[in-house]
Order: C-alpha cells, then sequence, then structure tokens
C-alpha cells in the first residue's frame, strides 16, 4: 500500500496494488512518507469511493471516535446480516461528534417515539443500546439514551426499500435547500466541504424519515423557542426550507424537525463565517 499522504497518526491516504485510491487506518502508519510502502499487516482497515468531503470529516474528528463508529457498524452489520457502504462508519463517526458536542452543551432532545421505534425495530432498538454501551466503553463519553433513537436511525437508514429511494431524487432537492440558505444569507457555499458534509448528511436522513413518516417528535418546545429566538436568521431560514420540501414531498413537518434543521443551517452558516 503506497502512501499519497498522510491525514493523522494513524490514517493515510494511499494507492493499493491496483492503483486504486483509498483511506488505510492502522496504528502509526501516518508516520510513513508519501511514496512509502505500508505493510499490509500494519493497516487494520480500509476504505475505498470515499467521496471528498469524507476527508473533512476523518481529519477532523478524534481517530477513536472514527474507531468507535468502525466497530459498531461492524457490529450492526454481523447481527443484521447486512452490508453497509463504506462511508456509512464515516457518517457515524460524524453523528457521534455532533451527539457529543450537543451533550456537552447541555442539548438533550427528548424522542418520545423511542418506544414506537422499538415496536418497528426491535432489534435494530437493542443494537443502538448495545451501540451507547461500546461509545462509553471505547471513548469514555456517556450519551443520553435518548441517542438510541437516532442511532437505530443509523442503523436502518440504508435499508429503505429500494424503490422508495429511486423515487426520491434526494440530490436536486439537497442543491436547492442549499441554494435556499446561499440566497438568504448572501454566502457561496463549498459543495466539498467537511461541514456541508454534514449538512447534506442531515438533509438526506429528513427526507428519508419524511417519505416513511416518520418524523422525530417530542416534547422539545422550550428549546425550540430558545433556538427561534436566539438564532432568527437560522430559523427563518429553516422555515423557508421547510415550505419548500413539504410541497416538494408533499409531507408536513413538525417544530422537533425543524429544530434539528435551524441547529444545522446555524453550524454550517458560524463555520463559513
Amino acid at each position: 500500500m503506497k502512501v499519497i499522504k498522510n491525514i493523522n497518526n494513524n490514517i493515510a491516504h494511499c494507492l493499493d496494488s491496483k492503483g486504486r485510491e483509498v483511506i488505510a487506518f492502522g496504528k502509526g502508519i501516518g508516520f510513513f512518507k508519501a511514496n512509502e510502502d505500508i505493510p499490509l499487516d500494519r493497516i487494520n482497515r480500509t476504505f475505498y469511493n470515499i467521496k471528498d468531503s469524507d476527508y473533512g470529516i476523518i481529519r477532523n474528528i478524534p481517530t477513536v471516535i472514527i474507531n468507535t463508529a468502525i466497530y459498531i457498524i461492524d457490529h450492526v452489520s454481523d447481527k443484521l446480516n447486512v452490508t453497509y457502504p463504506s462511508s456509512k462508519a464515516i457518517s457515524l463517526a460524524d453523528h457521534l461528534q455532533f451527539a457529543i458536542e450537543r451533550k456537552d452543551k447541555n442539548i438533550y432532545l427528548e424522542q418520545p417515539l423511542l418506544q414506537d421505534m422499538y415496536q418497528l425495530y426491535p432489534e435494530e432498538m437493542h443494537l443502538a443500546e448495545e451501540a451507547l454501551r461500546i461509545i462509553q466503553d471505547m471513548t469514555g463519553e456517556k450519551l443520553p439514551r435518548q441517542e438510541a433513537g437516532t442511532l437505530c436511525l443509523h442503523f436502518i437508514a440504508d435499508q429503505l426499500d429500494t424503490k422508495e429511494k429511486e423515487h426520491l431524487d434526494t440530490a436536486t432537492i439537497t442543491e436547492q435547500c442549499t441554494k435556499i440558505i446561499e440566497n438568504d444569507f448572501s454566502i457561496q457555499i463549498d459543495r466539498d466541504s467537511f461541514n456541508y458534509s454534514r449538512f447534506v448528511t442531515h438533509l438526506d436522513y429528513l427526507i428519508r424519515r419524511l417519505a416513511e413518516d416518520r418524523l422525530i417528535e417530542s416534547e422539545n418546545q422550550t428549546i425550540f423557542d430558545e433556538l427561534r429566538k436566539s438564532y432568527p436568521d437560522s430559523y427563518a431560514c429553516s422555515l423557508r426550507i421547510t415550505e419548500y420540501l413539504k410541497e416538494e414531498l408533499k409531507k408536513e413537518i413538525n417544530n422537533e424537525e425543524i429544530l434539528y434543521l435551524v441547529i444545522h443551517i446555524n453550524r454550517l452558516i458560524s463555520r463559513i463565517e
């Protein structure tokens, strides 16, 4: 495995023996220099078909969180007998980092739908609870039990019916939502950036939840009111996006989903500014 460039001490961007680009994980492999060959026995995991935007996630998230996400996805894949794309572990690592940041800021989002999800996806919810224990064991971070619901959504996201996936033109919908943000804030968003990738991931899950009529619901009215007052521009933008999604998908969107949308819009904009 020949090194193209190092990402951090334990991750490197490489070329395999067939000339294909790959992200390699292994303790200390980041100390190999460009054009040097890394012995295969030093590599624990490889990822192919990684998008440019994923490099930002890999570069900015602690290795321990990425390794935790990899372990969880491997565990869930084995238990559910499903195959996830390589990017699945990367998107989960991004979610875990965001969940830890929310916890550190004392932002806790209740999810009364948890009981419904236990009925609809009992095996996935059991694995989500296992994942919370794995996260604590591997990172020392104790996430609230409510996070099991969002983890469950990750596990079922790529198990949607194929026809439903084909029916949703998520790329067009996402681009239109992005243009709404650009127009509202008079900015140009870098589509290849790490922060945009995080926003797109959230929007993709929102679109799929709308399509399946399984929106997140809770009693977070106090947090919703606080965010609406604290970030009026992001809130106004979220309403414009919501109206577009309602028209495009013929679905109603609740305050809980708008709350998440405000958080992600504000995060995207604040990083750009």
